[in-house]
This record gives C-alpha cells, structure tokens and sequence, in this order.
C-alpha cells in the first residue's frame, strides 16, 4: 500500500554513481536491481565511470553494455588503450571515445537526456570540482574519465580537467542540488584493499612507526631513530636490461610495488580518504557499497564478478531501499 503521506515529500530519486574504475561495473547491476524493485531514477549524477554507466544508462544502451562487458576479453581491453609516449599520460584516450561511440552517438548532448544528468571531473589547478550538465556527453566522459598518470588531461579554457574521482568521487552533492528529494549513493570505496600491496606498505610503514591501517587515529608522528628505506638507484645498463629492472623487484632487498600497483593503490587511497570526507557532511537516503577492494582499476575483464557483487550489496539493502524510497514515492 502506497503512503499518503507522500504527497508531501519531494519524490524525486537521485543516484549517485562513484568513481572506481572498473569497480564502476557494479553500477549496471543497481540500475538493474532498481529497475527489479519499480524504483524509477529521476536524476543522475556521476564521477569518472560512474558517469560513464549513468550515461550509457540515459541513452538506452545499458543492457547493450553489460553484455559487451560480460563478454570482453584482454584483447579487446587493451584495444581501447591508445598508448602514448608519457608525457602528461600514458593513454590518449581517443579510443576510448571510439569504443563509447557505440553507445553514445558522437554528437549526442547531456541536455538531450530524457533523464537530468550531471558529469564530475576535477579542475586541475584549482583542485575544484567541474560539472558538466551540457555540452557533448562524450566530451565530457572524456575529462570524467582523466585519471592521473593514466589518461592525458583535457584542456578546458585556461586550465585542464582530469578524473572527477580526483575532487568528487561520489557526487552525493550533486544529486541533492539538482533536486533530488531521495539520493541512492553507490561507493566503490568504502575501505582499502587488502592484499600483498598492504602487506608492503603496512610492513614498510611499521617500521619507522607509523599504522597506515589504523583507523582510530588520523596520523601518527615518526620516529626518526627508526630511519627511511630509500630505493637504491640502480646504475644505468642496456635498455633491455634497465626495462627489466623497471618491472622487476625480485632483487630488492623491500620489496617495492610495481608502478601500476603504485598508480592503483595511490587513486584507492584518495578516493577513499574523499568519500570518507564527503558521506560526512552529504548523507544519502540509502548507501551501497560493493565489496569491491581487490578490485583494480583496470581490472574489466573481471565483470562477471564485480556486476554479481552488485547485486549482492544492492540484495543487502533490499529492505532499507523499500523503507527508505519505494515507501515514498
């Protein structure tokens, strides 16, 4: 039975989409599972791939999607990779446009929506958050999509954009300006991922005094008697030889990451550090939160896994979202 009380309450449901990576397929399943529960969305706001799914979502091709992802292979993956020569990226970024164009018409605009869409990305001189609620979608997804080291940045007037996840990783602000009375929020960060990469990092930090990984304090000050490693610079050798040596840490007396490994956890720590901050002062109605921390960044040949957690976070919510949304609107 409907609530006839809602009649008096702003009825409109916003979702925020999160930043993540490839966690970001985890946002199909939660268009799906509303779809599953008669909860309409009525406005979207979306930060890197959560502005990547939230538009494929506004242009219809959603199912089209999550097929082709289901399906991809590393092949094909690396196909959208246009590397570049690393100067402010390793990726162009060009062929990720191409391969959106299947989805999204190349001259499509974000006013054309049928659903109100916003799409963060992040100024990268004044560290502020750019939203986008015009303009041509893939343009936009573009500078979402710009994570530092990865993607070359977008020039934009008189500075430059990267990824939204750099100042807004889960735009639960956004929703609420543009009028949502019901703000579902999915976080593809909620803690940090717990693999061989903490195993190092807590380890190495251990030792001059400092628990990374403990939550009740914010920071810890260092024992200078307890010393700094520092990475022994090697001598220089052949390229091929100082290409391995690039990749390889087997030789090190600490056993370093490697530069993707330090790229991957270094996006995990800000986003997370952010949405943290963020959900502080910016409550959604109903929260979701994939378990999602072994996830990498680039990890999209792994769909099947992440959309199914998905639904698992979204199935755990399934009683406060009835409470919370379906009740009311």
């Amino acid at each position: 039975m409907k609530n006839p009380l809602r009649i008096f309450r702003n009825r409109k449901v916003g979702l925020a989409l999160g930043s993540g990576g490839a966690k970001g397929l985890a946002h199909i399943a939660v268009f799906d599972y509303l779809a599953g529960l008669g909860i309409p969305v009525d406005i979207i706001a979306g930060s890197s791939i959560g502005a990547v799914v939230g538009s494929v979502y506004c242009s219809g091709k959603l199912k089209k999607f999550r097929e082709e992802m289901l399906s991809l292979t590393r092949k094909e993956l690396l196909s959208v990779f246009d590397i570049t020569m690393p100067r402010s990226g390793l990726l162009k970024g060009n062929d990720f446009i191409d391969f959106m164009k299947q989805y999204i018409p190349a001259d499509t605009r974000i006013e054309d929506f049928d659903i109100p869409l916003a799409i963060v990305a992040t100024d990268f001189y004044a560290g502020k958050g750019v939203v986008f609620r015009s303009g041509n979608v893939l343009e936009a997804l573009r500078a979402s999509i710009s994570i530092p080291g990865v993607f070359v940045p977008v020039a934009y007037n008189d500075t430059f954009l990267v990824d939204g996840g750099v100042a807004n990783p889960l735009p639960v602000d956004i929703t609420k300006k543009l009028g949502a009375g019901f703000t579902i929020a999915v976080n593809l960060h909620p803690g940090l991922k717990i693999s061989r990469v903490k195993k190092y990092v807590k380890s190495g930090a251990e030792k001059i005094g400092i628990d990374v990984f403990k939550e009740e304090e914010e920071f810890h000050e260092v024992d200078e008697s307890k010393g700094v490693k520092i990475p022994v610079e090697k001598k220089p050798g052949a390229w091929m030889k100082n290409l391995e040596q690039w990749i390889s840490t087997k030789n090190e007396k600490v056993e370093y990451p490697s530069i993707f490994e330090v790229l991957s956890q270094s996006i995990d720590i800000m986003e997370y550090a952010n949405t943290t901050n963020l959900l502080k002062h910016y409550k959604p109605t109903v929260l979701i939160e994939p378990d999602l921390l072994s996830t990498g960044v680039l990890d999209f040949t792994d769909s099947y896994r992440i959309i199914t957690e998905g639904f698992r976070a979204c199935a755990d919510k399934k009683n406060e979202l009835i409470r919370k949304v379906k009740f009311w609107i």
